[in-house]
């Protein structure tokens, strides 16, 4: 079995434990990462929110909402006004657009963040909050990295558990590219929609 598709019990495997100033590198990107993040979602709650980013920046809005939902993506905060206010300002298609990119990205940003850490680390993770259906499944099939992010809470579980399980990038991205779309559409017809009421 490759690499990519190793059974969730393997990833309690270890790999190197002393900390080195490549682990302390890898903690500072990560510190940093999470610092813009609560920075931008500050930032987006202080000018309004996202639905006044058209008004403010017109045209040029999606280099701008974009982004911000990637960092946001990637971290705790929550990302999922982003993805509805794309829909209420872009319409469906182009806010289905922005908002696949961003949590595209954001999937991304962060599975690349934990496997830079995982370099310098033993991974642990506690496989128990996943459902059992979904432990069958070897943690790099597409089954798991498609499927598991449509379960609460299981965007990040599925970036982190693929980053631990070295799932190649290239599986990642297209994984992620797949269960992104819908979700993206869901997002912009619900902010469509609720434009549409007003």
């Amino acid at each position: 079995m490759g690499a990519g598709v190793r059974s969730s019990q393997a990833l309690m495997s270890s790999r190197g434990s002393a900390p080195s100033r490549g682990a302390l590198a890898s903690l500072g990107l990560i510190v940093a990462v999470l610092a813009t993040a609560f920075a931008a979602w500050r930032w987006l709650e202080s000018v309004g929110g996202a639905d006044t980013l058209l008004v403010r920046f017109g045209a040029l809005a999606p280099l701008v909402s974009v982004p911000l939902h990637i960092v946001l993506s990637a971290s705790p905060f929550p990302s999922e006004i982003v993805g509805v206010a794309n829909g209420a300002l872009y319409g469906i298609w182009l806010g289905t657009l922005c908002g696949w990119i961003g949590w595209c990205g954001g999937a991304m940003l962060e599975f690349s963040l934990v496997r830079l850490g995982v370099r310098y680390i033993e991974p642990n993770y506690d496989l128990g909050r996943l459902p059992l259906w979904l432990r069958r499944f070897p943690v790099g099939h597409p089954v798991f990295l498609i499927v598991g992010r449509q379960i609460p809470f299981g965007f990040h579980m599925v970036n982190v558990l693929a980053a631990l399980a070295d799932v190649s990038p290239t599986r990642q991205l297209i994984c992620a590219l797949v269960s992104n779309l819908l979700y993206a559409f869901v997002s912009a017809a619900i902010g469509t929609g609720l434009l549409a009421l007003w």
